[in-house]
């Protein structure tokens, strides 16, 4: 039996369906807010506005990836793979995917999707591989 699983994920959190469990994994990600300065300030010999707004900015990157590589250590056991969100978290994750190489060809299809109950996800993903398996000959 194939392990169906679809997935809502924005950068704060990611629910994992899985549709033949009847289950819902939520991984959060725990990222520190984005710091965004609007004018940099300029003193001694260096930029230290500038300097602390760069450390922020690789802290932010690091913690963005390892929570992608959460998700996908998650999804290691599915067969195919739904992905659904808004913004470009679903983007970002399909491109941490191709790192893996085997998880290349289990994305099935990414689609743009806005805040969603978890009821409404769990019928999303039900609905798309109920449609998958009717267009299979």
């Amino acid at each position: 039996m194939t392990r169906n699983v679809g997935l809502w994920i924005d950068h704060k959190n990611a629910y994992l369906v899985w549709p033949g469990e009847n289950r819902i994994q939520v991984i959060a990600s725990n990222l520190a807010p984005r710091v965004r300065s609007g004018a940099t300030r300029i003193g001694g010999l260096y930029n230290q506005a500038l300097d602390s707004e760069l450390g922020h900015h690789d802290r932010y990157q690091h913690q963005l990836r390892e929570y992608y590589e959460n998700v996908i250590e998650a999804l290691r056991t599915a067969d195919r793979i739904f992905v659904m969100g808004p913004g470009e978290a679903k983007h970002e994750l399909e491109r941490a995917l191709q790192k893996h190489k085997d998880l290349r060809g289990r994305l099935l299809k990414l689609e743009p999707a806005d805040k969603m109950t978890q009821r409404q996800m769990a019928a999303r993903v039900r609905r798309f591989f109920m449609q998958e398996l009717a267009a299979q000959p």
